[in-house]
């Protein structure tokens, strides 16, 4: 048999009161900014802890304070008596966790999935303050449906009761701070703020919130940077440039005090003044916020705060602490040493993970130091906010409780009308009673014909539409520019398409174009290197030189149509397109005339002697043209193409496309085109038979032929497709009809020119061309 291993888990130590019913609560008591190394390979060293928190030590000692109240009710939990187990989570999600394992467990050496304790299992947790740890809170107690209210977490996804399904809060979410701060902006006219955010869940989250609801209000973010966790000279420092080369003059910090700290530090060591800071609830009344050092740069903050309350008699507890008079609460002693700048002689450096919270050289406390001498937040009770919110979060507990407990037998919730026992409180035990199940995020509720308002099924979001909150009654639209996500709880901006170069699609197009264009080149280098032989001069050079430019620049004129859109492209590619076109089948057609009127000319007498020459196809090749360019012209005076984004077309995405301004005028350059093509066609093939040297007629008439079947196929094809494959199938017409009028035209040439240059010669094709005519007078 194998033997195993044993996890080694931290002794974690809390302030525990025993009572019928126990609650728990966490506090951010100590501080550091130092954290050991975690090699997952051994247990981690304890932290080295700088500071007790005082601050927040009045939010524990407000909890221990409203169950000592709730205690002595004669009417609120009657004969019920509260305790409690207080740990310190450190701001760490670490000993938050151990914590709430701790608690869950009742041992100090936590036990995962057991309960150990007695005489009874805590309740109900309260905290923590900081979002980042009540989240790993939330799913861990949420797995047992165990009760958390947060007394500070302020971040709006707790609120989703499909993940936390056991949290509650005691303060505002945070996307409404979020709607207060666009608020200030709009009121003093502020456009041009920066924003630093914490590097974490709280950091991240609210500036999701936030940064809409500025931009919304019209406010432009000159930077967003992030506040590091853990102190880093060289982040803090960035970041000090960063405000310091910026023109901005207002500044929003998403963040705790203990990111804020080395900021403002830094920022004080450098000088900076004039600049208005926006403080969250989560720092701006932070007490080591208020040093006298940071004044100059602090000058002019404004801060958003917590709604305050007052605790009657708070104030008594608050001057009554004392290590002789409180020996059982652990963290009393540290707060007395914290306060005063000493150390009691017999200090245990283990209490509560305070080691080496205390520096050398400090003096011994004497127990002779008065509270009343100091003049500190800690003692003013007329603006308790956290407090207050936690003080509160108790008193919610305790109404739940005193609900629960209330019930008469045989008419309690449970099975056969049975109540709680007191004395097995779990934590699942409030009953559920509902006609529907919670609609998660991402769906809404719609109700059932005929039943009542609370009977209702859960209906997923339209596309396009989301639900980010449980339970909503209706979805919501997402802006022209935005998208549902995939779980339709958040818009997201939509894709942005067009053909680009850098896709496979736009890359293949443009290597056939350039490749093709520079194929007609060498052929124009070889037409022009072997320009006196028989086969190049037959049927007009000139205007073969004239085709073969023609189709170089109609395979070039595709690339207009691949990139980014933008109004020179727009308004111009459709206009080169048809004008390079109308030229090249003029060209063709110029050439087809010429053939007939060379066969006519040969007859003894003919008149159409007089036509030979080049005169006559330039002049055609001009004057259709010259009405291609008419069409055009107009077209770009009246009806410009332009740049647009179509956000219709295709689902989630936004097609950056050129809107062609007159689809009639579109359609006019293509109808033109096909019927110079037409007509070349039907000329070439009824001179397809004549005899000449060199007859072209059957080339031309095949090349004809699939040039129309190619622009035939692109009206279909063009009409059914969108976005980016519209404009590949137009950039493949193109690249088809010119390779069919090259490969048909000019290929055969070539193939004498360079492989068979014995038919290459007068001989050869006097012959030929009389074996021809002699068979035509048959």
């Amino acid at each position: 048999m194998h033997r195993g291993c044993k996890l080694q888990i931290q002794t974690e130590k809390g302030l525990n009161k025993d009572g019928d019913i126990i609650i728990g609560g966490h506090f951010p008591l100590l501080y550091t900014n130092t954290y050991p190394e975690a090699t997952f390979a051994q247990l981690p060293q304890q932290p080295y802890w700088k500071t007790f928190e005082i601050r927040t030590f009045r939010w524990g000692l407000a909890m221990m304070y409203a169950i000592d109240e709730i205690n002595r009710s004669w009417f609120l939990l009657p004969n019920v008596s509260l305790g409690y187990s207080i740990h310190a989570s450190c701001s760490m999600e670490a000993k938050a966790l151990q914590g709430i394992m701790c608690q869950l467990s009742g041992k100090a050496q936590p036990v995962p999935n057991f309960c150990c304790w007695t005489p009874s299992s805590a309740s109900v947790i309260i905290g923590d303050s900081l979002s980042v740890t009540s989240i790993p809170m939330a799913r861990i107690l949420g797995l047992y449906l165990f009760p958390q209210i947060s007394y500070g977490a302020t971040v709006p996804i707790l609120s989703d009761k499909y993940q936390f399904p056991s949290f509650f809060r005691t303060t505002p979410r945070q996307d409404y701070q979020s709607f207060g701060l666009a608020g200030l902006m709009v009121h003093f006219g502020w456009t041009w703020v920066g924003i630093l955010v914490q590097d974490n869940d709280f950091g991240l989250l609210g500036s999701q919130s936030f940064k809409p609801a500025i931009v919304k209000a019209g406010v432009c973010i000159a930077f967003t940077e992030l506040l590091p966790i853990l102190y880093s000279k060289t982040k803090t420092r960035h970041i000090i440039e960063v405000i310091q080369k910026s023109s901005t003059n207002v500044i929003v910090v998403i963040s705790t005090e203990s990111s804020v700290i080395p900021v403002m530090e830094e920022a004080s060591r450098m000088n900076i003044t004039g600049k208005v800071w926006i403080a969250y609830t989560s720092w701006s009344n932070a007490p080591s916020i208020s040093k006298k050092e940071f004044s100059n740069t602090l000058t002019g903050t404004l801060g958003f705060a917590l709604h305050r309350g007052l605790i009657s008699g708070f104030k008594d507890l608050l001057y009554s602490l004392h290590p002789l008079r409180y020996p059982e609460n652990i963290f009393v002693r540290p707060f007395w040493e914290e306060l005063f700048g000493c150390k009691w002689p017999d200090s245990n450096a283990t209490q509560a993970g305070t080691v080496n919270i205390f520096s050398e050289g400090r003096r011994f406390c004497s127990g002779e130091e008065k509270l009343e001498e100091l003049n500190i937040p800690f003692f003013d009770v007329l603006n308790l906010r956290v407090t207050y919110s936690t003080y509160m979060a108790v008193y919610a507990a305790a109404y739940a409780l005193h609900g629960l407990l209330s019930c008469k037998p045989g008419k309690g919730p449970f099975n056969n009308g049975t109540c709680a026992n007191i004395q097995n409180i779990k934590p699942w035990q409030a009953p559920m009673s509902v006609c529907s199940e919670h609609c998660r995020s991402g769906h809404r509720k719609a109700v059932r014909e005929g039943e009542p308002a609370c009977c209702f099924e859960c209906v997923q979001c339209s596309e396009g539409e989301i639900a980010n909150e449980t339970d909503s009654s209706e979805c919501l639209k997402c802006n022209d520019d935005y998208w549902s996500n995939e779980k339709q709880d958040k818009c997201i901006p939509k894709s942005i398409e067009f053909l680009a170069y850098s896709e496979p699609l736009g890359l293949i197009l443009a290597v056939i174009s350039i490749f093709y264009s520079c194929l007609t080149v060498v052929i124009f280098i070889i037409f022009w290197k072997y320009n006196a032989t028989p086969i190049v001069k037959a049927n007009n050079r000139s205007l073969s030189y004239f085709l073969l430019i023609a189709l170089i620049l109609c395979f070039l004129c595709s690339l207009i149509f691949i990139g980014y859109p933008i109004p020179a492209t727009c308004m111009f590619r459709q206009v080169t397109f048809g004008t390079i076109f109308a030229f090249c089948i003029s060209c063709v057609l110029a050439k087809t005339i010429t053939v007939v009127i060379a066969f006519r000319a040969s007859r003894p007498g003919s008149k159409l002697r007089e036509w030979m020459g080049l005169q006559l196809p330039i002049a055609l090749i001009l004057t259709f043209l010259c009405i291609q360019v008419v069409i055009c012209v107009v077209w770009l005076c009246t009806t410009p193409p332009y740049p647009e984004f179509n956000m219709k077309s295709i689902t989630g995405t936004i097609t950056v496309e050129c809107n062609e301004g007159s689809t009639s005028a579109f359609w006019i350059v293509l109808g033109y085109m096909g019927g110079l093509a037409s007509v070349s066609f039907v000329v070439a093939f009824l001179a397809r038979k004549l005899p000449a040297s060199f007859n072209e007629a059957k080339y031309i008439t095949f090349s004809m032929f699939v040039f129309v079947i190619v622009w035939l196929s692109f009206i279909p094809a063009y009409l059914s497709t969108r976005g980016k494959y519209m404009v590949a199938v137009e950039i493949f017409a193109i690249l088809s009809s010119s390779t069919g009028l090259l490969s048909c035209i000019f290929f055969p040439k070539c193939y004498i020119i360079l492989l068979r240059p014995d038919m290459n010669s007068k001989e050869y094709l006097m012959e030929k061309g009389a074996f021809d005519k002699n068979k035509h007078n048959q």
